[in-house]
C-alpha cells in the first residue's frame, strides 16, 4: 500500500499560469487576484461619518441677558410655597423622601451647571476677543511697516510722471460714444416694438379662421368627416381637402416639370410677390 501511495504522488510540482492565490475565495472577493503590495504602507483614511450633527443650542442668547442671573435661577428652580415633608401616613415614606431629595438635587445641579457654563462662555469669549485683537494688531503692523531693502533695490523702475497718476486717463470721445450707444439701444428697442406689432397684426388676421365656440367645432367636424362614404378616403391616389388625404407627395422632378409645362406656377409666384408688395405698402397682413 505504501508503494502504491508513493507511485501515485507527483514527483514534480507544476505551477499554473493563473494569478488566483491558493485561497478558497470567490471572484467577488478583492483577494481573488493576487496584487503585490508596496513596502511602504499607505495612510489610513478616516472613515466618513454619515449624517449631520444637529446645531448646538445657544444657551445664552443676546436677547436674554438676565439668564445667568439670580432672578432667572430663582424662577427656573422655584421652591414650593410650603416646605415638602415626608408624610408618615403614606404607603411608602422612603420613596417619598427619595423623590424630595432628587428634586432638590436636580435644582442644585441646574443652578451649578448653568453658572459654570456661563463662566466657561465668558472665559472663551475673552480668549477669542484677545486673540482677534492680537491678529488685528499684527496685521496693522505688517501693513504699516516700511518696505524691505531687498524689495526696494530689486523692484523695477517706474517713471516719476506715472507715480503721481492716481486718477483715470481722460477720454475725449466719451460723450460721442455714449450718444452712439444710446442711439443703438433706442434702435433695437424700436425694432423689437415693430416686430411685436407685426406679430400681433398677423395673429389678428389669422384669427378669422379660429374656432371659438362649440357650433363652429361641430360644423368643421361635419365638413371634414362627412357621414356619407368618401371614396377619396380609401386610397392615396386622389387629391382631397383633408390633411390626411392629400395624395402621394410630389417629387422634385414632378414639381419642375409642372412649373415648366404650365403657367399656373408662374401665376402663383407673381400673386405671392404682389401680396408681399401690398403688405409692405399698407403696413399689415393681407
Amino acid at each position: 500500500m505504501s508503494a502504491l501511495r508513493s507511485s501515485r504522488a507527483a514527483s514534480v510540482q507544476v505551477r499554473g499560469f493563473a494569478t488566483t492565490p491558493n485561497l478558497r475565495v470567490g471572484p467577488e472577493s478583492p483577494h481573488f487576484v493576487a496584487v503585490p503590495k508596496a513596502f511602504q504602507t499607505t495612510n489610513q483614511r478616516t472613515p466618513r461619518t454619515k449624517g449631520t450633527l444637529p446645531v448646538p443650542r445657544e444657551l445664552f442668547p443676546n436677547r436674554r441677558t438676565d439668564k445667568p442671573g439670580k432672578r432667572y435661577l430663582d424662577s427656573a428652580t422655584h421652591h414650593p410655597l410650603t416646605e415638602r415633608q415626608v408624610n408618615p401616613k403614606s404607603g411608602d415614606p422612603e420613596k417619598q423622601a427619595f423623590k424630595i431629595k432628587m428634586a432638590e438635587l436636580r435644582k442644585q445641579n441646574f443652578r451649578q451647571g448653568l453658572t459654570e457654563l456661563f463662566q466657561r462662555k465668558t472665559v472663551e469669549d475673552t480668549i477669542m476677543a484677545n486673540r482677534s485683537a492680537k491678529r488685528k494688531a499684527n496685521r496693522e503692523r505688517i501693513l504699516r511697516q516700511p518696505e524691505p531693502e531687498d524689495e526696494r533695490l530689486t523692484r523695477s523702475s517706474v517713471v516719476e510722471a506715472m507715480k503721481s497718476q492716481k486718477h483715470a486717463l481722460a477720454d475725449p470721445n466719451r460723450e460721442e460714444r455714449l450718444a452712439l450707444s444710446q442711439m443703438r439701444v433706442e434702435a433695437n428697442k424700436a425694432q423689437k416694438i415693430a416686430a411685436r406689432k407685426e406679430d400681433l397684426h398677423s395673429l389678428y388676421m389669422g384669427a378669422r379662421n379660429f374656432i371659438i365656440n362649440e357650433e363652429q367645432l361641430n360644423a368643421e367636424i361635419e365638413r371634414v368627416f362627412p357621414d356619407g362614404e368618401n371614396e377619396a378616403w380609401r386610397n392615396d391616389h386622389q387629391q382631397g381637402e383633408n390633411i390626411w388625404n392629400l395624395g402621394i407627395p410630389p417629387t422634385v422632378q414632378h414639381i419642375v416639370n409642372e412649373s415648366r409645362k404650365s403657367e399656373t406656377h408662374r401665376w402663383d409666384v407673381s400673386q405671392g410677390r404682389l401680396k408681399k408688395l401690398g403688405e409692405q405698402l399698407t403696413g399689415g397682413k393681407l
